[in-house]
């Protein structure tokens, strides 16, 4: 009797031991290995990818791992990595010799190529991805500048009104603002853990299956096309605003100084608690106004003032109001096709009810740029709603929703005075966060 007590004794010592060894196994860590290539629209150009500097991100746990590849080999390479799904970004820096060498393109500067690769999988002992590396505009005209989507405080500051963009005169040439488009692009706002995949109205990427859609007619309406949610235009004949090089115009939702007392809509006189969370926009250039809108019950927020107002092409919402959580893409782009030829759609979830998006078609657009944002927090991160190749990355600020913080565009360089600012493609590389500033001042360095 005792010999089989110590026999099952022995056995169960055993497996113990082996479930042990089982659970190590599937914890053990992971090699991540990430190569390079230029992106086939690009060309073919025969650069050396040595310095590219390479991020993986655990889309569950945040966990970070930086690598720079510092030899010919042509890869970067992460071992003892924790197994799971990581979205890869990668810069690399030319120097204006090197571009001209392989393009013989002339640059006044250092040339950004950068590229991403979103949600890989990483549970193989061996993981290689590749990731397309493409450069942003080199002869960049408009660009975003400023984003401040935050908002202020709920109790000591200004909610949302006090919301703005800046919009940057990156050329060495006079530009017009003129009918430049604004757009607040429509995306799945849904955290990615909480999406269900297996609906038909959602894409492998958890964004809109647009061919899905109530009425949709376009042969491909999800690579086609971007929807907005919103769209304004500046108005103007062509050459009303013109604005200098390195110059800025700010668009404001209610362009008043919120850091005041005033007096809204409804006859009502606010006050701000703490003017310091907030900003003076009475000298915007721009700014929204919906209460000539019809059908539109405007935010007593939004008052009727003497700045110039954009054209409202399409909206949803009773003002310009960006998502102060940071769930928004920022596309500017100009067009010459009549808008009112463009189709409107319900999202695809939506049979009865649910606002219209507009049906943008890119072969219409002249894209200058588009910027993605989102939440803070990384659980509450949705899909990406920016295609990679108009924006590699997204951003967000530190502080999250109404912290008076906003996104601000890194400069690349200054030539005779004239500031330049970094435009990858890549918003995850291309934006700091600061106190938001409408003075137009505000450069990173």
């Amino acid at each position: 009797m005792r010999k089989n007590l110590f026999r099952i004794a022995i056995a169960c010592i055993g497996l113990l031991a082996a479930c042990k060894k089982d659970n190590d196994t599937s914890l053990q860590p992971v090699s991540i290995n990430v190569g390079f290539k230029v992106a086939e629209e690009m060309g073919k150009l025969d650069i050396s990818f040595k310095t590219a500097k390479v991020t993986i991100s655990n889309i569950v746990t945040g966990q970070k791992y930086t690598g720079v590849l510092d030899t010919d080999a042509g890869q970067v390479t992460f071992n003892s990595v924790v197994p799971g799904n990581y979205n890869i970004a990668v810069s690399l820096d030319l120097s204006a010799k090197a571009y001209e060498t392989a393009t013989g393109i002339k640059s006044d500067g250092t040339v950004f190529f950068s590229g991403a690769a979103n949600a890989q999988a990483a549970m193989a002992p061996q993981n290689n991805f590749t990731v397309e590396l493409r450069t942003g505009s080199n002869t960049s005209t408009w660009l975003i500048k400023q984003i401040y989507y935050a908002g202020s405080n709920t109790k000591d500051g200004a909610l949302f009104r006090d919301q703005f963009v800046e919009l940057y005169n990156n050329s060495d040439q006079v530009l017009y603002a003129d009918s430049l488009y604004l757009c607040q692009v429509e995306g799945v706002e849904t955290a990615l853990e909480q999406i269900d995949f297996a609906q038909p109205w959602v894409l492998p990427t958890g964004q809109w299956n647009w061919a899905v859609a109530t009425g949709m007619a376009a042969t491909n309406p999800n690579t086609d096309y971007i929807y907005a949610a919103s769209l304004f235009r500046i108005p103007g004949n062509g050459t009303t605003y013109p604005v200098q090089p390195g110059n800025s115009i700010i668009i404001a939702a209610t362009a008043i100084n919120h850091k005041a007392p005033y007096q809204d809509a409804s006859g009502k006189t606010i006050t701000v608690r703490n003017p310091d969370l907030t900003v003076d926009l009475q000298g915007a250039d721009f700014d929204v106004y919906m209460g000539n809108q019809p059908g539109i019950n405007p935010l007593p927020s939004d008052l009727n003032t003497n700045t110039p107002h954009l054209t409202v092409v399409h909206n949803f919402n009773r003002d310009f109001v960006m998502d102060a959580n940071g769930r928004e893409g920022i596309m500017i782009f100009r067009s010459q096709a009549a808008t009112s030829t463009w189709k409107s759609y319900k999202t695809p979830n939506n049979t009865t009810d649910g606002k219209l998006k507009m049906q943008l078609p890119k072969k219409d657009m002249q894209i200058l740029d588009v910027v993605e944002t989102q939440q803070t927090p990384l659980n509450k991160r949705g899909p990406k709603r920016i295609s990679l190749d108009l924006d590699a990355g997204f951003n967000f600020v530190g502080n999250g929703a109404y912290s008076s913080q906003a996104l601000l565009r890194k400069t690349k360089q200054r030539t005779g005075g004239r500031v330049i600012l970094q435009d990858t493609n890549n918003s995850s590389v291309d934006f700091i966060t600061i106190k938001a500033d409408p003075s137009k001042k505000a450069f990173s360095n």
